[in-house]
């Protein structure tokens, strides 16, 4: 043990594995969050209130940055059509999905997403398949089946819609994955979320006006309601993204992603902990195999990087 941290490489790379694996854990909460706050709001008004106030913080930490960088009309248009898919395809579904399904179940289909940018960067031909992702994403399917049986019958059909929502965010997420790194490679991150940030949430603020009730009891939220919303705005969004780029300021994103782990690992304990969700071994199976498909993602990746 001491070995470990008298060894500065191995230091560094415990620092930057630290701060992806508190990310992982902190987006694990979010699932069990939003379960609690949604029976007293709806999904487009929690999604243009988290968003927006993390937003805020964003731009706060990157004004003098985002204000005086400039960008072509042509790449503006393409951040703000890919940040639709991180923050309001992807908070919407999540959370409408969430009002159906369980914070364990949307944890574990949020894991498959380093699978879904390879599934999509394979179609639009950014990346070539290779035998060891292939395997992946058959073993993460595998694992996905074998975790959202649980507890499915035909009185009991809402857990798969809530899925179904849930994966439909998950693939907004992906897809601005995907297409944001070329934007990032020229502009930062932080200017890149935060224009993404100001189209999301201006969708989800028209889409609370329409389909939502933020004029309307929306916003009528209860203590547990309030602290929720500060959970997901500040350790699970704000404090999130902090300790993911700090991470990646130290380690690759393929050492980081191996984290991803812990993010349905803390749904899954943190939901059977304060909302009484159940955990059974069928769940855990499947769990572990989509864990195991993310790390093989990963290190197939890393090697073809080597």
């Amino acid at each position: 043990m001491f070995f470990l941290f008298s060894n500065p490489h191995m230091r560094v790379m415990l620092t930057g594995i630290f701060f992806a694996s508190l990310s992982a854990c902190l987006g694990g909460t979010t699932f069990v969050f939003t379960r609690i706050v949604i029976p007293q709001t709806d999904p487009a008004t929690l999604s243009f209130l988290r968003y927006g106030l993390i937003g805020l913080i964003l731009f706060a930490f990157s004004a003098k940055t985002v204000l005086n960088i400039s960008m072509p009309k042509r790449d503006v248009i393409g951040i703000v059509i890919i940040g639709l898919g991180m923050f309001a395809i992807f908070p919407f579904f999540m959370a409408f999905g969430l009002s159906y399904t369980t914070a364990a179940r949307g944890g574990l289909l949020y894991a498959t997403m380093p699978l879904a940018t390879i599934i999509i960067a394979t179609l639009f031909k950014i990346e070539r398949p290779t035998l060891a992702k292939i395997l992946a994403v058959i073993l993460a399917m595998v694992g996905v089946v074998t975790a959202i049986g649980t507890k499915v019958s035909p009185d009991n059909l809402s857990l798969l819609k809530g899925d179904a929502l849930v994966m439909v965010g998950v693939l907004g997420a992906a897809v601005f994955t995907v297409f944001s790194g070329k934007y990032m490679a020229k502009y930062g991150n932080l200017p890149v979320m935060v224009f993404s940030a100001i189209s999301g949430v201006s969708t989800t603020f028209v889409l609370s006006l329409f389909i939502g009730a933020p004029l309307d009891g929306s916003l009528s939220l209860d203590g547990s309601g309030w602290f929720a919303i500060f959970m997901l705005v500040v350790p699970g969004g704000a404090l999130m993204m902090y300790a993911w780029g700090r991470a990646l300021m130290i380690i690759s994103p393929t050492q980081a992603a191996i984290s991803l782990g812990f993010n349905p690992l803390t749904a899954m304990l943190l939901g059977a902990l304060l909302i009484g969700e159940e955990i059974t071994l069928q769940f855990i199976a499947g769990f572990l195999m989509v864990v195991s498909a993310v790390v093989l993602s990963n290190i197939s990746l890393k090697g073809r990087q080597g």
